[in-house]
């Protein structure tokens, strides 16, 4: 009894499921890490959603976007769905962007990390603590947001260097045309 050989078709399939499965696990990590300890901690899921995203499709990273929310929500105790919605325009601009204008590196994942958690950061503090004119926002603006941000900025080279061997092994070789096949 012999063994068939996979199809070109089959092996996409069964790597895509080795490589979301394994995004999975980084994903659950990074939820277990946001709750340990005490003190301000960086938001690993916006690095990894920007590492995955480099080289998915819309849909996806719409998914991964929120999956991603609901859970940095529920392990920071959040509002339900407020980190959803700006993960979703996280990942889905990353995509376009890394479609049509960026190169995959590790100077665009920084940068686009540091733009993103910015950005979550201020919504947050405007959202959770300027808009009700609490007493003392501006502590919880510059003892947490702001080192939130720099420890987010800081991981993000080791988040793009623990995805980059999983794309890399993982996700399927582009098929040559037929010009690039027939040149010498």
């Amino acid at each position: 009894m012999s063994i068939k050989p996979m199809t070109r078709i089959q092996k996409i399939r069964y790597y895509a499921i080795i490589r979301w499965a394994l995004y999975i696990f980084l994903i659950f990590v990074s939820a277990i890490l946001i709750n340990i300890g005490k003190g301000v901690k960086p938001i690993y899921f916006i690095p990894l959603c920007v590492c995955i995203c480099m080289n998915e499709g819309e849909y996806p990273a719409a998914f991964l976007g929120g999956i991603c929310g609901l859970l940095f929500d529920e392990a920071s105790g959040r509002f339900f769905g407020y980190s959803s919605v700006t993960f979703i325009i996280f990942c889905v601009t990353t995509t376009i962007l890394f479609r049509h204008l960026l190169f995959q590196n590790v100077i665009n994942v920084i940068t686009l990390t540091a733009v993103y958690t910015t950005v979550y950061q201020l919504l947050d503090y405007f959202f959770y603590y300027a808009m009700w004119d609490y007493e003392g926002s501006g502590y919880v603006f510059s003892k947490i947001s702001i080192p939130c941000i720099l420890y987010t900025i800081i991981i993000s080279p080791i988040v793009y260097l623990i995805v980059k061997p999983i794309v890399r092994r993982f996700y399927p070789k582009k098929a040559k045309t037929i010009e690039e096949a027939m040149k010498v």
